[in-house]
């Protein structure tokens, strides 16, 4: 069986980090997604696919509503999975993935049922899909801050909508976004720099150059390294290499902001505890929550839940004691339990070993 947790969806019709098995997950984002859809809103967040083992199988970001290209979790998974590259000896376990979607969704989820763009003309209409569809799930070059991406592809797109041919400047322009998707910014960058941009394109163009690793010349154009540094600390990147470029970053412009994300991502508890004096974005917040848990103080964790909107803080809280309070339950039992009953102490602290775990994956499953 599989199972799923959902991070960061800011709607609370869907329960972050509560594990739904996948036909619960299904159901949950075919919900939603029609709920936005007929109000004309939209809204993402991450989530991760389990065996019933814990195992890490996929993970991935879903969007409700208006300009999501899935109906369901189940249409998404599939897509996405059947189009990963494998090696021949993992291609088992891809297969058994696939297997184990179509037999957990129920039938009547697994029917496309979105709606195409009606207002791109025939000459965009599969092209432009394509964009959104990139832009929204994520096959960007990782850096990219896909909200401004999507707001300049819209504006591109609204311009286009009646457009009965292409022009030659304006195929330039498609053409740069499609390369710039597919990890090649430079194209986009060069006609960014070389036209008078709006507030968006300008926003665009620094997440560009933060892509290509010119954190420099995003800094130049905006002169704001809070700015800067929080968008690096952003960034979809591995723990490694955020830490890396944000330790590169703060070395020549020192931050109380850079300090404080450096120090989350080095568990440096203590330098997280103290901090005060920083731009608190909710996931800085966040990293406050979870430094007090590590610490035990339950009281200074639900004091800076309670600074945040975001519900998942208050969710990791109670299941962190949840949690706690059965680890505790189970070494008092393995107290008492006989040194002669082998068997019965090695399943107790089976169990608090699974129990350890899932205490690591409240705190660290962002």
């Amino acid at each position: 069986m599989l199972f799923v947790r959902f991070t960061d969806v800011p709607d609370t019709r869907i329960q972050n980090y509560e594990r739904l098995t996948f036909a619960e997950a299904v159901i949950a984002t075919h919900e939603l997604h029609q709920a936005r859809t007929e109000e004309g809103t939209n809204c993402s967040g991450d989530f991760r696919l389990f065996d019933q083992k814990d195992e890490l199988l996929y993970r991935g970001t879903f969007t409700f509503g208006t300009g999501g290209t899935y109906p369901n979790l189940y249409h998404q998974v599939k897509d996405r999975v059947q189009r990963i590259r494998t090696k021949k000896e993992d291609n088992a376990k891809k297969m058994w993935l696939l297997d184990e979607i179509e037999a957990e969704t129920p039938d009547d989820y697994k029917r496309q049922s979105v709606k195409p763009i009606t207002t791109v003309s025939s000459t965009y209409q599969s092209r432009l899909t394509r964009l959104q569809r990139r832009l929204i799930y994520g096959a960007a070059t990782a850096g990219i801050l896909f909200t401004s991406l999507f707001t300049a592809t819209q504006w591109f797109i609204d311009k286009e909508a009646h457009a009965e041919q292409v022009t030659g400047g304006e195929q330039v322009w498609l053409d740069a976004y499609d390369q710039a998707l597919q990890g090649q910014e430079s194209s986009l960058i060069d006609l960014l720099e070389r036209k008078d941009r709006s507030e968006e394109e300008d926003s665009l163009l620094v997440d560009l150059y933060l892509a290509e690793r010119e954190d420099q010349k995003a800094l130049e154009l905006t002169d704001d390294p809070i700015l800067i540094e929080t968008k690096l600390a952003g960034l979809d990147l591995s723990d490694k290499e955020r830490l890396e470029r944000l330790q590169d970053f703060q070395a020549s412009h020192p931050t109380d902001e850079g300090a404080f994300d450096i120090a989350v991502l080095e568990r440096d508890h203590e330098t997280v505890a103290k901090a005060d004096n920083v731009e608190w974005t909710a996931p800085r917040v966040s990293a406050k929550v979870i430094t007090y848990l590590f610490l035990g103080d339950i009281e200074s964790a639900n004091e800076w839940a309670s600074k945040t909107n975001d519900p998942a803080a208050q969710v990791k809280i109670d299941k962190y004691q949840d949690i706690t309070a059965t680890i505790n339950g189970l070494n008092e039992k393995l107290k008492k339990t006989s040194s002669k009953d082998t068997s019965a102490r090695e399943k107790i602290q089976a169990t608090i070993a699974a129990e350890e775990v899932n205490l690591d994956t409240i705190l660290y499953s962002d």
